[in-house]
């Protein structure tokens, strides 16, 4: 990947396309055409940052950053909205915006927490400029606020909280009114907060073969832009989307890939590739334990499939290895787990 910080080029139209000014005057000081802008998938974060400044110059009020989320539409966040919005649960589709969203934007890291009274998606900003990542931290969890509504059918409302790291703008009142959560600012972190029993709430747009197919295109726009990650994020990722492909299938299941159709695929040789993992402190095996114990149960989540069926699927011959790994894993059989 890069090392310059890079996000999805459809946050810069959707500057371009607002109305609010001549697009000669949005794009002032910026390095790029607005034919470029209209054709790249990504662009340098600083392409934004002026964008944004320009807008912000233009704007009557602070809450602008909120009406930019409020008019992204599900296409413009490409698979991963996709997928966000045809999980299978609530909670499933924050898990999905903070393992894969990295395939919209590079410079925030994202993850999930259960706390006993929430269910937390909580962001990083690590991108070099304050002013910029404050307005993007607004335009992003207005957006995440807005597909929640989508996924429960109706406004957020007050039990959703989202945090702000930073000081409430001078004009916050505009700002506060265009969020349907509770609004908090110079929090710790960047966050938003469901709670924790809807973390399971099915969604009403779940679709299988839609969320299987949009989280591996996720996966290989990553893939495609991270090459210098390391290898075991490599691995991780290639074994990961082996697992989604099988949950998608139509045929036979496939055994996972072996050590050495890895080591194929990145072309290099299997002692290579044991080298290099060793570099990481892993190993071949450790990593495909781990994907297996993450697949496991979602795929005991589907009552359609039995308990040899799940073995099948992630590569064990015999339904009581399987068995006997997920107890090591999770202190039961996968029977009792699927009956808890």
């Amino acid at each position: 990947m890069r090392n310059t910080p890079e996000i999805s080029a459809a946050y810069a139209r959707l500057i371009l396309q607002s109305g609010i000014a001549e697009v000669a005057t949005l794009m002032q000081g910026v390095t790029l055409s607005e034919q470029e802008i209209a054709t790249r998938e990504f662009i340098e974060l600083g392409e934004l940052k002026q964008l944004y400044s320009n807008y912000n110059r233009l704007a009557a009020d602070a809450g602008w950053t909120a009406r930019l989320g409020q008019q992204f539409s599900i296409g413009a966040h490409g698979p991963l909205g996709f997928a966000a919005l045809s999980a299978p649960t609530l909670g499933d589709a924050l898990d999905v915006i903070a393992e894969l969203g990295a395939s919209r934007y590079t410079a925030i890291n994202a993850s999930t927490a259960a706390t006993a009274t929430h269910y937390v998606l909580q962001l990083e900003d690590t991108g070099p400029e304050e002013e910029f990542g404050r307005w993007m931290m607004e335009v992003l969890l207005k957006i995440f606020e807005e597909l929640l509504a989508a996924l429960l059918g109706h406004p957020v409302g007050k039990n959703v909280l989202i945090t702000f790291a930073h000081p409430a703008p001078a004009d916050s009142a505009s700002l506060y009114a265009l969020y349907q959560s509770t609004v908090h600012f110079d929090a710790q972190t960047y966050s938003l907060a469901v709670p924790l029993a809807w973390r399971s709430l099915p969604s009403p747009l779940y679709d299988e073969a839609l969320y299987r197919a949009n989280v591996i295109k996720c996966r290989e726009i990553i893939a495609e832009r991270q090459h210098s990650r390391s290898i075991a994020y490599r691995v991780r990722s290639h074994l990961a989307q082996h697992f989604d492909r099988q949950l998608l299938r139509t045929s036979e299941p496939v055994p996972p890939p072996t050590l050495d159709a890895v080591a194929q695929a990145f072309h290099m040789s299997p002692r290579t590739l044991i080298r290099q993992l060793q570099r990481d402190n892993k190993s071949f095996r450790d990593l495909l334990e781990t994907q297996r114990q993450t697949y496991a149960q979602e795929l005991l989540r589907n009552a359609r499939l039995s308990v040899a069926d799940v073995a099948e699927l992630l590569g064990y011959r015999e339904p009581a290895n399987f068995t006997r790994a997920f107890r090591r894993w999770y202190g039961c059989s996968p029977a009792a787990w699927r009956r808890r």
